[in-house]
């Protein structure tokens, strides 16, 4: 199950890099919290890029959940950026016959995230 689940993570973030790097590019949904989180994590939308790419299994949080508000899923990870844990809600929506990478949500995380797929390194060294 676990294998499967990595399995469908790795498709999922192919789809996504792919989308960012050879067709339409990233669409960062503009919200306050979203664009502030930014400012204050010194990053420009184009080092949210960057980190976006940099994304892998360990990242993940949760999901594919059905999106509320329109079709198709979302995806949430985690990541380190600077000394902050940041929340990073990930989608890849149909428009007509596009594809579009989106970005729905980064910001610095509101509670502690849980990494099921994250490999801990020991204390020991081992």
């Amino acid at each position: 199950m676990d294998e499967l689940k990595q399995a469908e993570i790795k498709d999922f973030l192919l789809e996504f890099k792919k989308i960012i790097v050879s067709g339409r590019g990233l669409d960062i949904v503009n919200r306050h919290e979203n664009l502030e989180a930014l400012v204050k994590l010194g990053l420009t939308k184009k080092n949210l890029k960057e980190e976006l790419m940099t994304l892998s299994v360990e990242n993940y949080c949760e999901g594919p959940e059905p999106d509320r508000d329109r079709l198709g899923d979302i995806w949430v990870f985690g990541k380190q950026v600077g000394t902050e844990e940041v929340y990073i809600k990930l989608k890849i929506a149909q428009v007509g016959k596009e594809k579009i990478a989106k970005c729905i949500s980064f910001h610095t995380a509101n509670f502690p995230m849980c990494y099921p797929f994250r490999v801990e390194e020991r204390k020991d060294g081992k």
